[in-house]
């Protein structure tokens, strides 16, 4: 089982790339998760297939948009249920005041993702091959792997708001006790092993452009990605220009590209760098996928 992650700055091209690898898998027979974790799904839009959620594209191939609303509702829930064994029932009401303004926190989307694709990856490993992760701009994808290094939140808090189990089972009955503490268990369990998993099964692949935001951009998240033990050995350059052209703008903006090519090879040049073409037409539906996929040979 393996879980490709492709992120980068926003417009590069990350939802066509990893959409166009994960029919490419499929395609040689491999069951493939194609997972979008961008709070502005575009999933249904490049595949032209409504995805509502979650979608089998064909029987090697199914695509699913995290609903971040959805998952900070459930999240929420649990957080009161969850209370409901450590807290005092005076403390509830104000509890029910936080988690009302729970969704304008900082960082809470990169949580809740966190989250939801802790359950999609690991209770679901059996039954795909292959998990491609669509990532959010960069800031968000950072977000996401610090969760990933500091597994903390929330819950874990709030058990710590009572010194030992004594204490807390003398605040709920049985029953609440016992799924509390089995909820935190399989939650500790689940995260560990997505833990395991990004840092020993899968592999980063940032995508670019050659200009210079995404290369600066590139350059730091490379960077955070290393430091934090997270494979990276490839990077995609999208959307070159071709080399000749009668037009006087395009010759121009293609010696421009040049000197942020010769860039890219200097700061990147320990990755192995798979260079796609900027496409004459719009890659959008499953045929146009299949065929731009052919340009990701060197991708595995």
């Amino acid at each position: 089982m393996k879980v490709y992650f492709f992120g980068g700055k926003g417009g590069v091209g990350k939802t066509t790339v990893s959409s166009a690898f994960a029919v490419k898998l499929s395609e040689e027979g491999k069951k493939v998760l194609l997972i979008s974790t961008d709070p502005a799904h575009s999933l249904s839009d490049i595949f032209s297939e409504r995805v509502e959620d979650e979608k089998e594209i064909t029987e090697f191939l199914t695509v699913k948009e995290i609903n971040i609303k959805k998952e900070l509702e459930e999240y929420k829930r649990k957080v009161l249920n969850l209370s409901k064994a450590v807290l005092k029932p005076q403390m509830e009401a104000h509890l029910q005041k936080i988690l009302t303004t729970l969704g304008e926190s900082p960082g809470i989307e990169d949580i809740v993702i966190f989250e939801a694709l802790s359950k999609e990856i690991v209770h679901r490993k059996g039954k795909f091959d292959v998990f491609v992760i669509d990532t959010a701009p960069t800031g968000h994808t950072l977000g996401l792997l610090k969760t990933v290094g500091s597994l903390g939140n929330l819950f874990e808090e709030i058990i710590k708001l009572k010194k030992n189990i004594e204490e807390l089972r003398s605040l709920s009955g049985r029953e609440v006790r016992n799924t509390a503490l089995e909820y935190l268990r399989e939650r500790k369990r689940r995260f560990s092993e997505l833990s395991e998993i990004i840092y020993n099964h899968s592999e980063f692949i940032p995508i670019l452009t050659p200009e210079k935001l995404p290369i600066e951009e590139t350059y730091r998240l490379i960077s955070s990605l290393k430091n934090k033990g997270i494979n990276v050995e490839k990077l995609i350059v999208n959307k070159i220009l071709p080399s000749k052209s009668e037009d006087p703008f395009l010759r121009s903006r293609k010696e421009v590209e040049e000197k942020y090519m010769s860039d890219i090879k200097k700061k990147f040049g320990h990755l192995k760098l798979i260079l796609i073409p900027f496409m004459e037409k719009e890659v959008v539906g499953y045929d146009k996928l299949k065929e731009f996929s052919t340009l990701l040979s060197g991708v595995f």
